[in-house]
């Protein structure tokens, strides 16, 4: 392996970064554009109705000169968007060194009603995995949850693998996670033994799981088996770090592709809640994404550590 810090990047170096309109994918596109890589930066929304700090950012990029950062609007939910974008990259870009997997929702209702009844509070909910009291999934809220934590990023981490550009130091694919994806909260044993042994891992395994998930929601039995606290969430990102293992797997020497917890970070999606800024969480998801060559593949980070799944 390269030793820690080696640049082995440059302008020529693509990054495309989904959901990128806020937060911490705002971040990781700001931090590869100061490391002085090409950045394309996108959103489901179309870019004069990005939120005010990315219209800055890009504004600003603008005013610098800095011509190697790329917005172009997104959506991972539908294919149309997906085969769009990539039939933009080939035409513009051309190939893709970096994939970072930021997109995602937690469709999850809270009902701080019953937060307030059981003297908790919003941290004590965002914070706790066994915390349940006040949570709910419905079908249509879990599906979409699922088809942009899991199938989305699935849809074009696929499209984009023809357009990663072979090189020595390997294309990176790098996933947000979370450590509600870890396997433990995960309450059925058999379950827990399909998703964690990735030599017998499909696709098809995963869709199976996912599958009984939402039959569940939909029936409202059998959520025992799911995990506790945020359920639709926490399965999301239990499928995709089963993915980030398959597909590591799959390309092999061919690409390094990894998952990552950034922390509990102060977003939207978590009410403003949490320990570290976007730009903290976000240095964790560069850190990974500039490994030096001969770095892991099919690892689970949370924040700095390479722990296990």
């Amino acid at each position: 392996m390269a030793e820690d810090g080696a640049e082995w990047w440059s302008e020529e170096t693509v990054a495309v970064v989904t959901g990128a309109s806020r937060g911490i994918g705002l971040e990781v596109c700001r931090q590869l554009a100061d490391k002085g890589l090409t950045v394309v930066m996108t959103a489901r929304k179309p870019q004069e109705r990005l939120s005010e700090p990315a219209q800055l950012f890009l504004q600003e990029a603008a005013e610098a000169g800095k011509k190697k950062i790329i917005f172009h609007t997104l959506d991972i939910t539908q294919q149309q968007s997906v085969m769009d974008f990539v039939d933009w990259l080939k035409q513009h870009v051309g190939f893709v060194d970096i994939l970072v997997n930021n997109a995602g929702v937690n469709n999850s209702a809270i009902d701080w009603g019953a937060v307030e009844s059981d003297d908790n509070d919003k941290r004590a909910v965002m914070g706790h995995l066994v915390w349940a009291n006040g949570t709910s999934d419905r079908y249509k809220s879990a599906r979409g949850c699922l088809e942009t934590n899991f199938y989305g990023t699935k849809r074009l981490t696929k499209a984009l693998l023809p357009l990663l550009r072979p090189s020595s130091h390997k294309p990176r694919i790098v996933n947000v996670s979370s450590r509600y994806g870890l396997l433990w909260p995960l309450r059925d044993e058999e379950l827990r033994k399909q998703l964690c042994h990735t030599v017998n891992l499909t696709e098809e395994k995963i869709d199976q799981v996912l599958d009984m998930f939402l039959e569940d929601v939909k029936s409202e039995k059998g959520m025992d088996r799911w995990p506790s606290n945020l359920p639709t969430y926490s399965i999301s990102k239990i499928s995709l770090n089963a993915y980030t293992r398959l597909l590591a797997l799959q390309l092999h020497d061919k690409a390094c592709v990894n998952s990552v917890h950034p922390g509990y970070v102060m977003t939207d999606m978590n009410f403003g809640i949490g320990d570290i800024s976007p730009a903290e969480g976000a240095a964790y998801l560069v850190r990974v994404a500039l490994l030096p060559p001969g770095g892991p593949s099919g690892h689970n980070f949370l924040e700095s550590k390479d722990v296990g799944f």
